[in-house]
């Protein structure tokens, strides 16, 4: 079930996940204090099993301004593969009712395709981390 939870609950799965062998320091972001972002979890039985934050961030993407971005998505790997990923994007966007982007790691985009998210640009580096690409979820009517 879809939760808002505080920075400190997301940090394990971050480094778990997004930062693996590198300082837990590396797994806070600019804006995850700010008073307009929302940390989100996914979690059963009382266990966390995937989470993401949302910032406002605007962007201007495929002619439209963007107000959130959504970062640090992570699903614990014991259950990656089984859709609890794709339950909680889902769920995310209903909670969101907007338009968002995100910048996704080259591994991942297929994953955001399936959940409704386009590619904008080309690829870029982030030092350290690899490829990745800014990808578009667009709210239309009905979605």
């Amino acid at each position: 079930m879809l939760q808002q939870v505080l920075l400190e609950e997301v940090i394990p799965l971050r480094h778990e996940v997004l930062r693996p062998g590198l300082a837990v320091s590396t797994c806070y972001f600019d804006g995850d204090d700010a008073e307009s972002t929302r940390h989100y979890a996914w979690a059963e039985n009382g266990r966390i099993l995937s989470i993401a934050t949302v910032m406002r961030q605007d962007r201007e993407l495929s002619g439209e301004r963007v107000s959130f971005q959504l970062r640090g998505m992570a699903t614990d790997p014991a259950v990656a593969g089984t859709g609890i990923g794709s339950r909680f994007l889902q769920a995310v966007h209903r909670e969101l009712n907007a338009s968002w982007w995100c910048n996704a790691r080259e591994v991942a985009v297929r994953f955001y395709e399936r959940n409704g998210l386009v590619i904008v640009g080309d690829p870029f580096e982030i030092e350290g981390i690899g490829t990745h690409y800014v990808m578009l979820y667009k709210k239309t009517a009905g979605s």
